[in-house]
């Protein structure tokens, strides 16, 4: 079978309606289809499932950010800015650093103090 000019979509579609009609053996179909078996099977279960729908591409992204920065800490982060607006995050950290095991990088500091609007992003100059 060749796919040239054939989307993604249609392959899928025309993969689980050759399956459905049980003409060829599983591995055979999923040669012709220039696709892993583990990928045919996982075509299959997902139009089980889900139907067609189930055969659209999916989002990769991932759906929490496993190094975020807990909340309790920006905001002891924020109370201290608000209580010593002058300090910057090298000194904030310092004040908050007993009460917590893990602390954000100066860096990322900055960053949640900017997003928080609590100190100006750095004026760009042209040179």
């Amino acid at each position: 079978m060749s796919w040239k000019g054939v989307t993604v979509m249609d392959q899928r579609v025309r993969f689980i309606a050759e399956y459905l009609k049980g003409y060829f053996p599983f591995n055979e179909l999923c040669f012709q289809s220039s696709i892993s078996r583990k990928t045919g099977y996982k075509w299959v279960q997902r139009y089980e499932e889900h139907g067609i729908g189930g055969l659209t591409d999916r989002a990769r992204s991932p759906h929490t950010c496993s190094h975020k920065t807990d909340t309790a800490i920006v905001e002891a982060i924020v109370q201290a800015r608000m209580k010593h607006p002058t300090w910057g995050p090298k000194k904030l950290l310092q004040i908050i650093a007993p009460h917590y095991q893990e602390l954000p990088a100066i860096s990322t500091t900055a960053d949640i103090l900017t997003r928080k609007g609590l100190i100006a992003p750095p004026l760009l100059t042209h040179r």
